[in-house]
Formats: structure tokens, C-alpha cells, sequence
């Protein structure tokens, strides 16, 4: 049957963690494209979205380290980050007796949100240590 709670349970059990890459896959995506377009204003935001998309850039020193082996190391590290963060979150939603996508966003966004502007602030201070601010 392909409906009813044990269904959305498993499918959010089975399917969160690779939800969560699908969604950082998507954002990154959507960075990429902007950071080709011309324009400073479409690379920032899409350098933004790079760092949301992939939170381990400013760990391996990217942008002050721009090689290409930075970008694919935190490519695969950040993909690992999202996942296991969407399994824990898939895990922690499925508790409840009743649980869907709904539940799998409300535990997954307190993560995402720390990760988030864990990455930020790591860029932030970086630019100041070297004194790019």
C-alpha cells in the first residue's frame, strides 16, 4: 500500500538523509549558475549559496584557497554533513507515532540553521582575520 502512516514513516525513515544531499545538490546547482553569470552582485549570492549548500568551504580555506581539490574535498564532506544530518533528523521525526515530511522539516531546520551560521560566521571571521574587512 502506498499510503498510511507505517508508508510516510518508512519512506521518511528510508528517504531523509538522501533528501537532505538532493536539497544541498539543488542549492549548489543554483550557486553555480550564478556565481558563472557576469555580474558581482550574482557572485556573491551565488557564492552564498555555495557556502550553505556545501558548509565545509570555510574549513578548508575557501575562498583564500581556491583550488579545485578544496572545492571537491568539500564537496563530498559536506554531502556526508547532509546526510547525516537528515538521517539523525529522519530518526528523530519517526518517534512519533504519526510522522511525515511535516516532522522530518521541523527537526532537520534547528540543524540546518546551525550549520548554516556556524559556516557564515567561520567566513565572517576569517575576512577579518585576514583582514579582508
Amino acid at each position: 500500500m502506498h499510503d498510511g502512516i507505517v508508508f510516510h514513516r518508512t519512506q521518511v525513515r528510508q528517504r531523509g538523509g538522501l533528501i537532505a544531499v538532493g536539497a544541498s545538490l539543488a542549492i549548489a546547482i543554483l550557486g553555480l549558475l550564478l556565481v558563472a553569470l557576469p555580474g558581482s552582485l550574482f557572485g556573491v549570492l551565488g557564492f552564498l549559496l555555495l557556502l550553505i549548500a556545501l558548509p565545509v568551504l570555510p574549513m578548508l580555506g575557501v575562498p583564500a584557497v581556491s583550488s579545485n581539490s578544496a572545492y571537491v574535498l568539500a564537496f563530498f564532506l559536506s554531502m556526508v554533513l547532509w546526510f547525516a544530518v537528515g538521517h539523525v533528523s529522519a530518526l528523530r521525526a519517526t518517534r512519533k507515532a504519526v510522522s511525515g515530511w511535516p516532522e522530518w522539516l521541523q527537526e532537520v531546520r534547528p540543524f540546518a540553521i546551525g550549520i548554516w551560521v556556524g559556516a557564515l560566521l567561520s567566513l565572517a571571521i576569517s575576512t577579518v582575520v585576514l583582514g579582508a574587512l
